[in-house]
């Protein structure tokens, strides 16, 4: 057991014996962090199929670009909402019960549109899978906080969040081959049912809330003042009810972190939702082959946000906003050239290579904001603050939908527009970044 002397101080100073510890860095790893992270992997089966499968879905129904944008606002407002709710609820009610929920839900509400056909229809349970899926999210990264320590934290939620991207990444190839030989309603059942319900089910049974519901002891942080402590600090009377929310309101820092965010994911759910339209309408490949050729945006998005927690852990003392400054401006550059440059004229090779690293940018600035906003809320109100930066996360889903729905309705289809647009909102939310500083 000497071995791990000075290896976890958070676990030190709560007077924890090396056994006690390397009972806690086990829990953590092998029944939070990583069943997490293996059951996010497969829940974006249950909301990527609708922009993976868009194409045939298009085909097959006759949807305007501008429906289309309406059917994502339905599903990105709902999720704003949700996740805003489920974030405190968290907070009081714990984790697990709402990823549970959040899971059968999901499921449920995809295999009735697996049946659907009807504009409306389509509005109505995308909306109602927005709910399912919303209420995850900000539950999950509570569970983070509760076992990983600010100084770990970037590290962790890096994992976590790379779960994004590989769901995304599995997204796009079960999802993609399952339209591709089987069509586009069983890409709405099958995945869910073979994958998402089930790892549901095991995440349920592994995790466990708090280190006190696992008989261990809750880790220390250091008595330096710092975001997380001066979040703990707060007293249960002060946090109580809506108290916690007008607390993160007030904060500037928080609030110009949530704004950059904001344009964060016009940028993200502009990339994952249309760039298969794209790359069928643009790059001359067959719409069958599409989800496999454009895999390296997703590819991108493994990589991107586990490097930034490492970097902002490792290099910047948890410092999170010089990770977050930096990665915008290498998206911004990215997403300008994808904007200006046919893809007839820069070849495919290398119109993927910069499709990689739209998703390693992009990808990486999100997963230091989540874990900027979990240090703003410490142990006390990580789902909080994770639901309010959240809920301006899906808005900004909401209005990509809208937005580039109605430039391409009434532009003609002008891709470059498109890309102009996402790089602009990403500059606005670069000189928000600038002013956090933490």
């Amino acid at each position: 057991m000497t071995a791990y002397a000075g290896r976890y101080p958070e676990l030190e100073r709560a007077g924890m014996t090396p056994a006690e510890q390397l009972a806690f860095a086990r829990f953590r790893w092998w029944r939070i962090l990583l069943p997490v992270a293996l059951w996010y992997s497969f829940y974006y089966l249950g909301r990527l199929n609708w922009g993976i499968c868009l194409p045939w879905i298009i085909t097959d129904l006759g949807m305007s670009p501008f429906e289309v944008g309406l059917i994502e606002a339905a599903l990105f407002w709902s999720y704003a909402i949700a996740t805003f709710i489920a974030g405190r609820a968290s907070d009081t009610l714990g984790a697990r019960i709402l990823q549970l929920l959040g899971g059968i839900g999901t499921t449920i509400f995809n295999i009735f549109m697996s049946l659907q056909s009807a504009f409306t229809g389509f509005v109505l349970l995308m909306g109602m899978n927005g709910l399912a899926q919303g209420s995850v999210s900000a539950p999950t990264t509570r569970l983070i906080a509760q076992w990983y320590p600010r100084a770990r934290r970037g590290f962790a939620n890096g994992v976590f969040v790379t779960s994004f991207s590989t769901s995304t990444v599995l997204a796009w190839l079960i999802t993609g081959y399952v339209a591709a030989n089987f069509g586009w309603r069983e890409a709405f059942f099958w995945p869910l049912v073979l994958f998402v319900l089930p790892t549901t089910i095991m995440l349920w049974i592994l995790v466990r809330d708090t280190p006190a519901q696992a008989g261990l002891r809750p880790y220390q942080e250091p008595q330096e003042r710092s975001l997380s402590t001066h979040a703990e600090s707060l007293s249960n009377d002060e946090i109580k009810g809506f108290k916690a929310w007008l607390i993160l309101v007030k904060n500037k820092k928080f609030m110009m972190a949530c704004i950059a965010s904001f344009t964060v994911y016009i940028a993200r759910f502009g990339l994952l939702t249309w760039v298969p339209l794209f790359y069928a309408q643009t790059a001359g490949i067959e719409v069958k082959k599409v989800p496999l050729m454009t895999v390296a945006l997703p590819v991108g998005m493994l990589l991107g946000p586990f490097l930034a927690g490492w970097m902002s852990d490792r290099f910047f003392g948890a410092r999170r906003s010089p990770m977050i400054v930096t990665y915008i401006g290498g998206a911004v550059i990215v997403l300008g050239l994808i904007a200006f440059i046919p893809i007839p004229k820069m070849g495919l090779a290398l119109a993927l290579t910069l499709l990689f690293f739209a998703g390693f940018f992009v990808l990486g600035i999100i997963g230091t904001l989540w874990t900027l906003a979990i240090d703003f809320g410490g142990r006390k109100v990580p789902g909080t603050a994770v639901g309010m930066l959240n809920f301006f996360n899906y808005l900004g889903a909401g209005v990509q939908g809208l937005l580039i729905g109605s430039i391409l309705q009434f532009s003609g289809g002008d891709w470059t527009l498109v890309f102009s647009v996402v790089a602009g909102m990403l500059l606005v939310g670069g000189i928000f970044a600038l002013a956090i500083r933490d």
